[in-house]
């Protein structure tokens, strides 16, 4: 009885896009009568990914602010993702005149503006007694602990909803509780996907937090989610936390979210010796190209079922290294087109003296988009996964330590989206981690897109002298 009064109440004040009532799933009544009514005061809830979390705690919070005189601060792990729940809020302001008029603008402001740009960071709503209802955002981006933590200490509200919450810091949540101290009558709310063993962990196993856990098969109960689907998603990266909403193990995570990509299994299997006639497949060429400080320019030849070091070294003469690609081309009857250089930096100069020549071999740009823009936050992040995905389909390397390297590369998603990333190189510097050459140009022979030029035979009986294009 008491899900279908709520059910109503929203479908008589908010539309869809095609201006059609709103109208919740049973869960997401759950979830938005935790704000609306405020029974428990500590609430914690996980959603599978697609749930519609943010619109739901959106409506709900605007709803509150236009019947109760109260502050809400809503806290996400960026400002970006604050605006989502936000964006929401100021769409739905709009959906009838009841709402619409008790909204309180700027001397100024364009309400037609604020509708269309939803860019506001804090809204003011007058109440029928004369009292106000308030929400703003804060972000509480970790990339800077001591500022973000400083920032969100500024501010005091009753009412807090923490988004995405494992992905706030736990350094940073502690000050962002501390919003609620001087308020005996305050209420915590915190919403995400189990990305960290963190805070957000601690909360879940703590009796104090009244707990709701949507995972996929209540997506699939409730008709957001189907069979099929789930089936392929159980192939794709973090499932279990995407989904499941299961919290990564102990041993698979850092503090910050990061996991090995590379398992001590996956490693140890992918080990082997392969004669060259037990080789199939057309095959490629990584290259990566060294910027100094002690890293290596590195080339790696793959095949279907098998990848090996054909060289490295540490000559900084970029002619050099264009010498010994193109001789490791001719000697393993390798494409330019199935050549791939990390075209980043003095990279560049190894591509354009290639083409020069007449050799188009493929230049990389791995902090571009990746094919599959959902879930890769990147190139590169999209080129690692295909690395581990080969392994797991029984690819092979030839035995010896240096491919080691591939065991310091880190993976997590970033977010809700479930973008899959990788730990920036510059990042691996500051953690003490070397340059991983040799990974790097394993995971450059991995930039194909789907049916492109790269596919395209060299001609078996063609050879290049070296000497006659440098």
């Amino acid at each position: 009885m008491e899900i279908n009064k709520t059910r109503e109440l929203v479908k008589s004040l908010y539309r869809d896009e095609e201006g059609q009532p709103i109208e919740l799933t049973e869960t997401q009544v759950k979830i938005f009568d935790l704000i609306w009514k405020k029974e428990y005061k500590r609430n914690h809830i996980m959603c599978h990914t697609r749930f519609g979390k943010s619109f739901v705690v959106a409506l709900a919070v605007l709803t509150r602010i236009t019947h109760f005189p109260e502050k809400w601060c809503i806290v996400a792990p960026s400002e970006k993702k604050a605006r989502i729940i936000m964006s929401y809020i100021i769409e739905h302001t709009f959906d009838n005149e009841y709402i619409k008029n008790k909204l309180l603008s700027e001397k100024g402001e364009s309400l037609d503006r604020l509708r269309r740009e939803r860019s506001k960071n804090r809204l003011n709503y007058k109440l029928a007694d004369g009292t106000m209802g308030e929400v703003f955002i804060l972000s509480a981006d970790s990339r800077n602990k001591l500022m973000a933590g400083d920032a969100v200490m500024g501010f005091g509200a009753a009412n807090l909803i923490c988004d995405e919450a494992a992905l706030i810091d736990d350094d940073i949540e502690a000050k962002i509780f501390r919003m609620l101290g001087d308020k005996m009558d305050n209420f915590y709310f915190k919403i995400g996907n189990p990305f960290r063993r963190n805070h957000f962990l601690k909360d879940f196993q703590n009796d104090n937090f009244h707990k709701i856990n949507a995972d996929w098969e209540m997506g699939i109960l409730e008709g957001r989610l189907n069979q099929e689907f789930i089936e392929e998603a159980k192939r794709k990266p973090h499932f279990e936390i995407l989904y499941d909403n299961k919290f990564p193990l102990a041993d698979a995570v850092d503090d910050k979210g990061w996991s090995y990509l590379i398992t001590d299994l996956e490693y140890e299997n992918s080990l082997d010796t392969i004669e060259d006639d037990g080789l199939f497949g057309t095959p490629s060429l990584g290259v990566d190209i060294a910027r100094g400080g002690g890293n290596y320019n590195v080339w790696v030849a793959r095949y279907t079922n098998y990848a090996k070091i054909l060289a490295k070294n540490q000559d900084a003469d970029l002619m050099s290294v264009v010498g010994t690609t193109i001789r490791l081309m001719n000697e393993n009857k390798i494409s330019p087109n199935n050549v791939f250089l990390d075209d980043t930096g003095v990279g560049g100069g190894v591509t354009d003296r290639m083409r020069e020549q007449r050799l188009n071999v493929s230049a990389v740009s791995l902090g571009n988009k990746a094919d599959d823009e959902a879930k890769y936050f990147n190139r590169r992040a999209e080129n690692y996964w295909k690395v581990k995905e080969w392994f797991n389909k029984g690819g092979k390397l030839r035995r010896g330590d240096d491919w080691r390297e591939l065991m310091v590369i880190k993976y997590k998603a970033g977010d809700s989206t479930g973008k899959l990333q990788i730990m920036s190189k510059d990042l691996m510097k500051r953690n003490g981690i070397e340059s991983p050459d040799i990974a790097d140009a394993l995971m450059l022979t991995f930039d194909r897109r789907a049916a492109e030029l790269t596919q395209v035979h060299y001609n078996q009986n063609e050879t290049f002298n070296p000497h006659d294009v440098i």
